[in-house]
């Protein structure tokens, strides 16, 4: 009843609107989207992950209510694209350069296993989509997303045998789905695919890291995780997530997309920034023992990806 909706544009950026939402509307949304996803909102799960399918638009939304927001309702709407991205429109966006979509397109020809890391809003499911595109279409690939957001069903009217799983959230609790590890142990047993995690965040890393080292290496496994560096990844994974180092070694690529700014700090531009290769030969600490390569790093001066 106070505050207006607020809009990040592509090309415009944070822009202020003139639609003030009243307390029935925020709460009637509050109702239809329990209703639609079937999860709960309510003080014991302050916080309700889902999307909305629309004719011509999905959307990711994110609700939070008391006692996690003090004021009631907030809600965050992510559109996605209509048609999914590839790694031209990303070359065409300067996101990446002909070069390392040819690299990328290389390593998921080779089956290799791939994490997409980065910031908030850097493109991470945006790129893990586009690198879908490169898988050939004669293999399945099964997707796990607690929110949908990956472009399953354009993918499949291009002719991809795609099979789509959603898991419970890492946020909700007493919910009727499967949990995300579970979700990932399943697919082991559906026969012979790729594996797609739409992001890695909880206890599902040791599932997918045991999947990668017992029965998906002979397919593309590839999901997307917040870090802003392959050390960072490395970090996140063994320390907050609990896979063991050794395991760690089941990936082989580290694909960082991150923000980058302009000098006057007004502009900001999605990039990848590095390509990194995993190698094995290291026991505890893979940047003092040479554990990762970088294929291709990016030259600010340049504004494009640099190879090694």
């Amino acid at each position: 009843g106070e505050t207006p909706m607020f809009i990040v544009h592509q090309d415009f950026g944070d822009c202020r609107t003139n639609i003030i939402p009243t307390q029935p509307e925020s709460e009637s949304w509050a109702s239809k989207l329990r209703l639609i996803s079937g999860r709960p909102l309510d003080e014991a799960n302050p916080i309700l992950d889902t999307e909305l399918i629309l004719p011509g638009a999905n959307t990711r939304v994110a609700v939070i209510s008391s006692p996690l927001n003090p004021n009631g309702l907030a809600y965050a709407f992510r559109r996605h694209r209509d048609k999914p991205w590839t790694l031209p429109l990303f070359i065409k966006e300067k996101m990446i350069d002909s070069l390392s979509a040819g690299i990328l397109s290389f390593l998921i020809d080779g089956s290799r296993t791939m994490l997409i890391a980065g910031t908030r809003s850097a493109g991470k499911s945006s790129l893990l989509g586009g690198v879908m595109v490169e898988v050939m279409r004669r293999g399945r690939i099964i997707t796990i997303e607690d929110t949908l957001e990956l472009p399953v069903p354009a993918l499949r009217k291009l002719g991809f045998n795609i099979q789509p799983m959603k898991v419970a959230s890492a946020m909700t609790k007493g919910t009727a789905e499967v949990p995300a590890e579970e979700g990932i142990r399943t697919t082991l047993r559906l026969g012979d695919s790729g594996l797609i995690v739409g992001e890695v965040r909880s206890t599902e890393a040791k599932a997918l890291y045991e999947s990668m080292r017992i029965g998906a290496l002979a397919n593309i496994v590839a999901g997307t995780i917040h870090g802003d560096s392959p050390y960072g990844v490395f970090d996140r994974v063994t320390n907050d997530l609990g896979v063991p180092k050794t395991s760690f070694k089941a990936t082989d690529i580290i694909v960082v997309a991150n923000p980058v700014r302009s000098p006057d700090g007004i502009h900001k531009w999605r990039r990848v920034t590095q390509i990194t290769e995993v190698r094995k030969h290291w026991e505890n600490d893979p940047l003092l023992e040479n554990g990762f390569v970088d294929l291709m790093k990016y030259d600010p001066r340049e504004d494009k990806l640099q190879p090694t």
